[in-house]
């Protein structure tokens, strides 16, 4: 019986054994070399809007546009990598990109990249998507030795990294509470998902709770909170879409933007010709990439119109709350600039940076913004 058992496991090895050889062998590119494979990990699922439109098709891309020199061993839902550890998993070698790192989470090391939440009057994914490519892209210096935005905020921690399209913008959602008056904000309770949010928050008396998203459902439904700062194209991902009833728009709250991501050296190890592929494949994606989160939005917003959702319009409340909500917009800006100018960061040059972007690609700032220099 052992020497039977035995067989049976060493014919099952050697088949084992055959099929990794099979995989090897498919595997080599076209001229027979080995390709390089590189370990891409994400904390969103294969379902979220960024990996739909923008990093699966991406690899697919690459892999076509190299011949196969180059081949992605993917990771979706946190499988490799735990939420906020992807810095230190680039540099222990455990991935070689992420997809995305997310400096939003981590404002202590790459606090400049916040300015993309700041309020705005007028915006969406696609320009959101080009004024932060080009915000990663300047060649304009931000501090007094001549370093642009992402050699302050990425270079300094030896990071190349590739912009793609930030989240469609954040507006205030409830359930069966609506927001239409000053004192509506100064008694409700909002999450607030990022820093920026709960400067915001203070400014318009609005109370900020911290809660992950993904327990946002259940916590607005025993009534913790009215609402929160979400994205109206992301509520499916959390099941939002059977929440929320009520949305204030017109005001955006910012957008929510992440960075593909790789060490230097390892940037630096791959062929010239592959980096520009990656490079001019991801602008090829830029657009499309925001394009999904709009798309997502109208298919969500016309849903939840048909349940009797309402979204009312920021002109459609009472002016003094308008106002109000404008003035908390601006009062946002100012603290954030003064908040970091503290510290010794070039605030008001990168919001200065920010906002021209913004207004160059189609959006809009309040007047006093403008007037910023």
């Amino acid at each position: 019986m052992f020497r039977r058992k035995m067989s049976i496991l060493l014919v099952s090895l050697t088949l084992i054994l055959a099929s990794c050889v099979q995989v090897d062998e498919a595997t080599t590119t076209s001229d027979g070399e080995e390709p390089t494979v590189l370990t891409i990990s994400s904390l969103v699922s294969s379902q979220n809007g960024w990996w739909q439109g923008f990093f699966s098709p991406w690899m697919e891309d690459v892999e076509e546009r190299t011949d196969g020199k180059v081949v992605f061993d993917s990771y979706t839902s946190r499988e490799l990598v735990p939420t906020n550890e992807e810095l230190q998993a680039l540099r222990n070698g455990t991935i070689d990109i992420a997809a995305p790192l997310w400096p939003l989470y981590d404002p202590k090391r790459f606090p400049l990249t916040e300015v993309t939440v700041l309020p705005l009057l007028e915006s969406d994914t696609v320009i959101a998507a080009r004024a932060f490519a080009d915000l990663i892209y300047s060649e304009e210096p931000i501090t007094d030795d001549g370093k642009t935005f992402t050699e302050l905020e990425y270079g300094e921690k030896d990071l190349k990294v590739i912009p793609y399209s930030p989240t469609q913008q954040y507006v205030m959602s409830t359930k069966d509470y609506p927001l239409e008056t000053v004192e509506d904000f100064r008694q409700a309770s909002l999450r607030s998902p990022t820093r920026i949010h709960e400067i915001f928050a203070g400014k318009i008396g609005v109370n900020s709770v911290s809660i992950p998203s993904a327990d946002m459902f259940d916590a607005i439904n025993r009534g913790a909170f009215e609402g929160a700062f979400f994205s109206v194209a992301d509520w499916t991902g959390y099941g939002m879409q059977e929440v929320f009833n009520y949305t204030l728009e017109g005001i955006n709250l910012g957008h929510f933007s992440g960075v593909w991501a790789m060490t230097e050296e390892n940037w630096n190890s791959l062929p010239e010709e592959v980096q520009q592929i990656m490079v001019e494949t991801a602008e090829d994606h830029l657009d499309s990439s925001g394009q999904i989160w709009e798309d997502r939005a109208i298919e969500i917003r016309e849903e939840a119109l048909n349940k009797g959702a309402e979204f009312v319009h920021l002109e459609d409340i009472d002016e003094d709350a308008q106002q109000y909500l404008i003035n908390g917009m601006v009062d946002t800006w100012h603290t954030w600039i003064d908040e970091h100018e503290r510290n010794g960061l070039p605030a008001r040059e990168v919001a200065i940076l920010w906002r021209d972007l913004i207004i160059k690609h189609g959006g809009d700032v309040p007047e006093e913004i403008k007037a910023i220099e």
